[in-house]
């Protein structure tokens, strides 16, 4: 094999590879790349088995072949290369690298020995901007569970109707978060619903991808496994088993207290707030239909103790104080954007409370109380 190629196109496929890329001592394969030269492109793929990924560049192939390269090493030579081109040639069991100031060599592994990443039937799929996926997961994936206790938590569960919307959710059972993307921004090439669920790992792994994506992004669900493909970019996962909860009924419908707020203001008064939350995380939220504020407070006998004030533009209801684990709280106001004003709706002090965008139906957090 031997081929030349642009280092910052090898640079950003490795980007995108090493984000399926296995530790496991028992199959030193799958801390490996497998570099595939054919035809005018270049291939590199790796998996950890669970996750498959493989991304193509342009090259100029002089001899087509293929050979795994230790993944971690390969990397940070590229990542170091200020040259423009670098010719790559197998040589016996290893891939010589050369630069017009490097000279390297890189043991190989036997192509073979590296694991077959599945293929996904893309007849029925969806499509949609890459970066309005990327954000929906970004928004959603806060609330997922990171316990194995209940496996099919540590997911994002995406529900695709041919006739409508795309919906995604994330939950831990303490808090919940749904997008639903509309179907203005969806292309749907699907006769019928589907539901699945995406583990968490993969989740962030095609969020982080699709950031960095300018064309849209297809959507492709089988059986057991999902694709997620750009133009030159594919990745494979598997998909959990199980059932995700059926969430509507905890959507609180009806509300005791109500404010509309500042973004901006409430993000600010709730990270101060949250520096005096005790052992226990807890910040005590009040909505003051009198003052027309929202009142956060807390207090640490080992600290000390804060009260912010923050002005509503809106409020209705009755004077209630709900009190929530500052760190999810947290983690729900930081998945909205900057712009949003905010609508907090609390049911009661020890039922769930509701976030979402004023006049923005399309996201919203449900977190449930702390019980002191």
């Amino acid at each position: 094999m031997k081929f030349t190629a642009l280092v910052e196109h090898i640079k950003k496929a490795l980007f995108f590879a090493e984000r399926a890329l296995g530790k496991s001592s028992h199959l030193p394969i799958l801390g490996t790349f497998l570099v595939h030269a054919e035809k005018n492109k270049v291939t590199i793929s790796a998996t950890n088995l669970e996750i498959g990924i493989t991304t193509s560049i342009s090259a100029k192939v002089d001899t087509e072949g293929k050979i795994a390269v230790p993944a971690h090493a390969f990397t940070a030579f590229a990542n170091q290369l200020n040259d423009v081109k670098a010719i790559f040639e197998t040589d016996k069991k290893s891939l010589k690298a050369n630069t017009d100031s490097y000279h390297a060599s890189f043991q190989g592994f036997d192509a073979e020995d590296f694991p077959l990443i599945p293929k996904v039937s893309d007849s029925q799929r969806v499509e949609l901007e890459s970066v309005y996926f990327a954000h929906a997961l970004e928004q959603v994936i806060t609330a997922a569970s990171v316990s194995d206790l209940r496996p099919e938590l540590v997911s994002a569960c995406m529900f695709i109707d041919p006739d409508g919307d795309i919906k995604i959710a994330s939950t831990d059972t303490f808090r919940l978060a749904e997008k639903t993307i509309p179907r203005s921004e969806i292309k749907l090439n699907i006769t019928e619903p589907k539901t699945c669920l995406i583990p968490l790992r993969t989740a962030q792994e095609v969020m982080r991808v699709a950031k960095e994506k300018l064309e849209p992004i297809e959507i492709a669900i089988d059986a057991n496994q999902v694709l997620f493909r750009w133009k030159e970019t594919e990745m494979v996962s598997r998909l959990l088993e199980g059932e995700f909860p059926d969430y509507q009924a905890v959507i609180p419908k009806q509300f005791q207290s109500e404010a509309t707020i500042s973004y901006a203001r409430f993000l600010e008064a709730l990270k101060v707030t949250g520096i005096f939350s005790s052992r226990l995380n807890d910040v005590k939220i009040r909505i003051d239909p009198t003052a027309k504020a929202v009142i956060l407070r807390a207090a640490d006998s080992s600290v000390g103790e804060n009260e912010a004030r923050v002005p509503v533009e809106d409020v209705k209801g009755n004077d209630l104080e709900v009190v929530f684990n500052f760190k999810f709280l947290l983690d729900g106001t930081n998945a909205f954007d900057a712009k949003d004003k905010l609508y907090i709706g609390f049911s009661d002090a020890d039922k769930p409370a509701l976030i979402k965008p004023y006049g923005d139906a399309s996201y919203f957090y449900i977190l449930m109380p702390l019980r002191m």
